[in-house]
């Protein structure tokens, strides 16, 4: 391709090797036979017809390398008056040495140095002679810059009056998109256009006569021909039709009107059972053929193989032809007699009456066929001759378990205990016949059914926990643990392996059952059984989470009881049991048990508190301050116990005393959080001048309490009025505590406050820079945007917020009502794909299907963001609206009930509230009904 000319890649039509040399040897026609020639000049021998000569087109001469001749240009395009011809001044063959080289540099370093100085100069001559070329032809868009600098001044009027551009395309170009379309229309609309008239007979010269056979000739019984709507104009399939049903229907009337008088065929439901035989196998009918053959070769192969008579009589059903389908199956029972699935099916395909004498020649034939049996009592209507099948069945298959359970379940329960003594007398190894006879039997013959079933059946748990529940449920408690215990022995000398999951599943089902006391002593027998010694711990709070799981209380209950027996002094099982019984258990369970685990636990504060709030919530105060009182003593200078005991007081308005405990505690375990409790309860109790005191001698000695930076600021600022203060007060909390967000925030708003945007937006740039990476500084930069009126602003913090910050759900949250309301739908996809499981997330996507009243779907992600985070208060509070709004009063009220129970502490809308010293007394609910109150529905 390479020596291809280019003109011959341009123009298809020329020929590529036009124009280019010969090749070597070639001598034109030779391919077709044609020999070369000889003139005068030509010296030698003619040529044979085979014999190719190079002589024409021989190459040409090489020159020696001695050769003085000189292989210089002398073309006259390459001569210059001046320099003469060009070229090297030396022979190509010269060797290029190190002297040429260092040569070549100084002459390169010298043309170097000559461009530089003219350098500057050419680029300003480029320069003048662009601006030049740009002056005499400017660009469009130079030319009309000063009108459209007088755009501005152009008004609304003018702009409605400047004139539409007309359309330049040919006519072609613009008729084109009015020229006529056609497009296919339906064959119904078609018919309704074609006109036609009424005749009383068919032109046999239409074509019609020979489409319906049978049409031209007059039908007997009838008076007149058939008339029908013959069309003036094209053929008319649909009245074509017509005259079909109109023959059909005169064919019916004359069937029903025969000579004889006999009805033959149903005129009116004749069409409807045609319809009803169509098969609805939905198959191919070539299949169906391929098929029926098939099976017809597996037949005659072998004759006496039952699942092809049974699979060619499905086929035939399956087609339609059910009265085929019994005939196969009926050959197919005389064929293979001995068949139980033959037998079985041919009784399925049968009508009722026809049924019953088939199952009877079935017996007869095959008198140990359970299944059969089985059918035949099904077949019968009456209890009375259900029972008298099964007693035959039992005559003929006295060791049938099956049948022995279905005779059973029709007899009263007289007559069904001596139905069970018979059954296990022919069937002894069946448990379930014996446990069945067990609890028909009174107590003390229990008890011997149960010894003769453990002696037929010395492998099966069943019957030794149910004679354990027997012994529970008539009182005989003592023996229950015996009982378990012999079968744990007896099974594991039988060579029965005792499976820890399957004596768990056991404990569970006796526990919903309702013998609490036989799972208990199941759980305490097998709990431990197969588990390392090193992992006894983790494994059974593993169980007891399981049972808990699955609310088998009492299994839990007896696992924890276990482990705490084996590790009294494990503070994690403890804890683990008093947060089981606050849960699941009573007020009194609880008490008893943490009594218990302070008694072996006495420097566990937890359980310490735990006690005496329960006793507080049911109202014994003097009962919490004892156990504060003894916890004092097992745990002294403990701040946990000290804040307890300030919270009983003070919730009990017994401020007096609690601010004696808070002084003590000073004094004596002097902390942040100690001088924050102190604070918060004088600014709550209105003593502005004694928690600023306090506040202030904390931050002596806790300079790196953020807590109290915060208080001191926000007291400044709502209760001594004095900004300056508390702006210098934030100022050096931030200083001290730069990590701290709530600080810098603080400081943001104390600016917004008084209007200064400007500093409060330099407030959190700054805190962003110390805070890098930080989602609550960057919602807030949003916000601060948002509420000056600059959306575009906020929008563009908000798109280098997610940059950096992509798994932020606050700022995801805050995206999705930001986005126009169209665009809202994919901003919730985007935002669960970062965070499918951050509860803000969850929340703003429950508040979008609220906004677009999608309840259902509302009220499902609401409840999976509660479920998700007890916690998140400002999901409970809008839960709580929206059932306010659209749900019933239950549903209301189980909201509540969960909240409070969930005793939610974090969220900006729940902390509004809580955080509020004029509610610093007020409890969950009170918290959940302001906040619901005060919410305006999502829009």
């Amino acid at each position: 391709m390479s020596n291809i000319p280019a003109a011959a890649l341009v123009n298809k039509q020329r020929k590529h090797f036009i124009g280019m040399n010969a090749p070597l040897g070639y001598v034109a026609g030779v391919g077709r036979g044609a020999t070369g020639f000889t003139t005068r000049s030509d010296i030698g021998p003619a040529r044979e017809a085979t014999d190719v000569s190079d002589d024409r087109h021989a190459p040409p001469v090489k020159k020696k390398k001695d050769d003085d001749e000189d292989d210089e240009d002398l073309n006259d395009m390459n001569y210059d008056e001046f320099a003469g011809y060009g070229g090297s001044l030396f022979k190509n063959s010269d060797p290029y040495e190190k002297d040429d080289e260092e040569a070549d540099e100084i002459y390169q370093a010298i043309d170097d140095r000559m461009d530089e100085k003219r350098k500057q100069y050419r680029e300003d001559r480029f320069k003048r002679e662009i601006e030049k070329y740009r002056q005499e032809r400017p660009k469009i868009q130079q030319q009309f810059s000063d009108l459209k600098r007088d755009l501005d001044a152009v008004s609304a009027e003018e702009w409605q009056s400047i004139p539409d551009v007309g359309d330049s395309r040919n006519r072609k170009k613009r008729l084109a998109g009015l020229r006529e379309k056609y497009t296919p229309i339906s064959d119904r609309i078609l018919a309704n256009s074609l006109g036609g008239e009424m005749s009383s007979t068919i032109d046999p010269s239409s074509g019609i006569a020979s489409m319906l056979p049978g049409i031209a000739t007059h039908i007997p019984g009838t008076t007149t021909n058939i008339g029908m709507l013959t069309p003036t104009g094209d053929l008319d399939l649909r009245k074509i039709g017509q005259a079909r049903n109109t023959l059909m229907d005169l064919k019916l009337k004359q069937s029903s009107d025969s000579v004889s008088g006999q009805t033959v065929v149903d005129p009116k439901g004749y069409l409807t059972d045609l319809q009803s035989m169509i098969p609805t196998h939905g198959g191919d009918i070539n299949d169906v053929k391929k098929a029926r053959l098939l099976l017809k070769s597996v037949r005659e192969t072998n004759p006496h193989h039952p699942p092809a008579w049974i699979a060619s009589a499905r086929l035939e059903e399956v087609t339609g032809k059910v009265q085929a389908a019994r005939n196969l199956i009926m050959k197919g029972c005389e064929v293979c007699p001995k068949s139980e699935d033959m037998w079985l099916e041919a009784v399925r395909l049968q009508p009722p009456e026809e049924a019953k004498k088939v199952v009877k020649l079935a017996v007869a034939q095959n008198p140990n066929y359970v299944r059969v049996w089985i059918k035949a009592a099904d077949l019968e209507m009456e209890p009375r001759a259900k029972r008298k099948v099964y007693r035959k069945a039992l005559e003929a298959i006295p060791n049938s378990v099956r049948l022995w359970k279905a005779a059973v379940e029709l007899e009263e329960p007289y007559d069904a205990k001596i139905l069970l003594n018979r059954a296990v007398e022919c069937c002894p190894t069946s448990t379930e016949l014996w446990i069945a006879l067990a609890r028909l039997e009174t107590y003390e013959n229990a008890r011997r059914v149960l010894n003769k079933a453990r002696e037929h059946i010395p492998t099966d748990r069943q019957i030794w926990i149910t004679a354990a529940k027997l012994e529970e449920a008539n009182g005989n408690e003592k023996m229950i643990d015996k009982i378990i215990g012999r079968a744990i022995s007896s099974l594991s000398s039988n060579g029965v392996e005792i499976n820890k999951e399957m004596w768990m599943k056991e404990a569970v089902d006796a526990e919903k059952g309702g013998s609490i006391l036989t799972c208990q002593s199941l759980i305490r027998h097998v709990v431990g059984h197969g588990v390392e010694e090193e992992d006894r711990k983790d494994t059974w709070l593993e169980d007891a989470e399981h049972c808990v799981q699955q609310a088998a209380y009492e299994c839990a209950r007896a696992i924890y009881a276990h482990s705490l027996s084996i590790f009294p002094g494990k503070k994690s099982i403890w804890i683990k049991a008093a947060y089981f019984e606050k849960s699941h258990g009573t007020r009194d369970s609880l008490e008893t048990l943490l009594q218990k685990a302070v008694a072996h636990c006495p420097k566990a504060e937890v359980l310490w508190l735990m006690g005496a709030k329960s006793k507080w919530l049911a109202g014994d105060v003097p009962a919490a301050r004892s156990i504060l009182s003894l916890a004092f003593k097992a745990n002294p200078n403990s701040e946990e116990i000290w804040l307890a005991a300030v919270k009983l007081e003070s919730e009990n308005n017994e401020f007096a005393r609690a601010r004696k405990l808070l002084g003590r505690a000073r004094e004596s375990a002097p902390t942040s959080r100690v001088f924050m409790k102190s604070t918060k309860l004088e600014w709550a109790l209105d003593n502005t001048q004694e928690a600023y005191t306090l506040v202030k001698e904390g931050l002596e000695q806790f300079p790196e309490s953020e807590k109290l930076w915060m208080m001191r600021g926000q007291l400044e600022q709502y209760r001594l009025k004095n900004i300056d203060t508390a702006r210098s007060t934030f100022t050096e909390g931030t200083k001290t505590c730069p990590t701290s967000i709530p600080l810098w925030i603080l400081l943001a708003d104390l600016e917004l406050s008084i209007n200064n945007t400007t500093k409060a937006r330099s407030v959190i740039e700054k805190g962003r820079l110390r805070n890098p990476k930080n989602a609550d500084l960057w919602l807030k930069s949003i916000r601060i945007e948002s509420e000056a009126g600059l959306e575009d602003i906020a929008k563009a913090v908000l798109a280098r917020a997610l940059q950096e910050c992509p798994n932020a759900g606050v700022l995801w949250a805050e995206a999705i009502f930001m986005a126009p309301r169209p665009q809202r739908k994919t901003k919730s996809v985007d935002a669960l794909k970062h965070c499918e499981h951050d509860p803000t997330v969850l929340l703003a996507v429950s508040k979008l299907f609220w906004s677009e009243r999608k309840l259902q779907k509302c009220r499902d992600w609401f409840a999976r963001t509660v479920k998700l985070e007890p916690d998140f208060g400002d999901a409970w509070i809008n839960y709580y609206k929206f059932e306010l709004l659209h749900g019933t009063p239950e549903q209301q009220e189980d909201v509540k009930k969960r909240c409070i129970l969930a005793e939610p502490h974090h969220g900006p809308l729940w902390c509004k509230y809580s955080k509020d010293m004029q509610h610093w007394q007020e409890k969950t609910e009170f918290f959940l009904l302001a906040g619901a109150n005060n919410l305006l529905p999502p829009t």
